[in-house]
This record gives structure tokens, sequence and C-alpha cells, in this order.
């Protein structure tokens, strides 16, 4: 089995080191890694790095983050691919776990749960993945994407029939390909973290909260119920679901929401 990593790069330099070695660390008999760096135009060593660490390395301008990994993808021979951002971490055991899953159910996508780490590596709490019962109809109910890229794989045939990422949603590619995958079969659900999501405040979903908030409404109108009443519904279910099953992550919300109140200065989590 290859399994293909596609990380999007520009200017990635101050993480991509670490994120490389996480990947390594994942190395095992059972798989082939082929980690492909698909870079924007760096001008701060990125390419110099990657090419001194053996990495398959694809150049050239793109049409933003999910341009480039639909280029990444396309050119490679995985038969699992995964994306993971230049700044995120790989946790040890990972592609492990998501081989197995994916050889045990023979399920075409496979989701797991991430690990929030702020810039310098400190921990922000986790997320686990969804349940795998959740349909389409119910995941564009909430007002954030619960399945997360860094933390999901596609077999190259699912990803090949769903024509990649539809680089028509510069923020929310990610949020309409799981609804049409969804639309297509359930996924694996994977139960432990397997990648660590680091919040520079540089990440696409800040720099362009708008542009993502249009991106959404999009995504929901098309996949979403037309009754209010049920979006409702699954959106506050799955926010109690979320809660509930997060506790880290559930507690450093109420936590900076006071803070925030008080006037100190906290970083906000959806």
């Amino acid at each position: 089995m290859i399994i293909t990593i596609v990380t999007p790069t520009l200017n990635g330099m101050p993480y991509l080191r670490d994120c490389i070695a996480s990947v390594k660390k994942n190395q095992s008999a059972d798989y082939t890694i082929d980690h492909v760096i698909v870079d924007g135009g760096s001008t701060d060593g990125t390419l110099e790095l990657a090419e001194a660490e053996g990495l398959r390395i694809l150049t050239g301008k793109d049409k933003g983050i999910f341009d480039a990994i639909n280029k990444g993808s396309f050119n490679s021979k995985g038969d699992l691919l995964g994306f993971i951002g230049s700044d995120d971490l790989m946790l040890e055991g990972a592609l492990e776990t998501v081989a197995r899953a994916h050889r045990q159910s023979k399920s075409r996508w496979i989701v797991g749960g991430i690990v929030w780490i702020d810039k310098h590596g400190n921990y922000l709490g986790e997320l686990k993945a969804p349940p795998s019962w959740m349909s389409a109809r119910m995941h564009v109910c909430l007002d954030w994407n619960p399945i997360m890229h860094m933390a999901t794989y596609f077999t190259r045939d699912l990803f090949e029939e769903l024509q990649g990422f539809n680089i028509q949603y510069k923020d929310g590619g990610d949020f309409d390909m799981f609804a049409r995958a969804l639309a297509k079969e359930p996924y694996e659900r994977v139960g432990q973290q397997i990648v660590c999501f680091r919040r520079t405040g540089s990440n696409n979903s800040v720099l362009n909260k708008e542009r993502g908030r249009n991106d959404s409404l999009a995504v929901k109108l098309q996949f979403g119920p037309k009754s209010e009443p049920e979006r409702m519904f699954w959106k506050y279910f799955f926010k109690a679901w979320f809660n509930a099953i997060n506790p880290s992550w559930s507690t450093r919300k109420v936590r900076d929401s006071l803070r925030s109140r008080l006037g100190f200065n906290a970083q906000r989590y959806f």
C-alpha cells in the first residue's frame, strides 16, 4: 500500500521541519509513505529543506490551498490520500491506525480526531471525529466543519469519483468535499486523535472569515434541510454531542468565553 500525504506550502519554513519529521515517524513495513510538497512559490528555504529531506516536490502557481491539494493528489500513486498543513503535526501511529481501519472496514474514506495546539506547540484541547452515521444533511447544519481535512483519508478511486476538491471554494472546499462524500457513502470513524492542528492566528479560516462564511452558506444551501426547525435541531444536537465527548475542548471554550467577557485577551474556538 502507498499512502500519499500532500502538504501545500508557501513559505512554510517556521514549522515545516517538524511536520516532515512527524510524517517520517509514521514509516512502517506495512506501507510506503509518499510525502509530496506542493509549493506555490516559497522564497524562505522551504524547497531546499524539502529536497534535502528527500520529499517529492511540485512547484508552480495555484488557485488556492484546495487547488494545491488536488495537484498533489492527482499527481501521485497513493492508494490512500491524506492532507496535512506545513504547520501541522502527525501523531505517532497515525498512519498505522488509518491503514488498519481501511483494511478492516474496506471503507473508502477514513476520518479521525485532532489535537489543537498553539503556535508554540502548547495543548489547546481535542476534537474527536463525528459519528459515522452522520449524513451530509446533518453535517452541514453546523456553522463550522467538524470533519478535519488533516485527519481525513480518501481512497484514490473515491477521490477521483468526487473529482477532488472544488477549487471555486477558496475556504470551504473541505466542507463541500466532505458533504459530497457523505452524500455517496459513510466514512469509517477512527476514535482517536491522529494529528495536531496548529492554530497560529494566521490560519486560512481566521484570515478569511467572511469569505469562509459565504462558502459555508453555499454548501448548507445545497446539502442542508430546507426546514429551519430541522436545521436547528441538528445544529444543537451536534453542538451538545461534541461538547459531551470533548470535555477538554468544551471546558476551554467556556473558560475563554468568560475571560473574554471579563476583558482578557483570549483565543476563541468556533
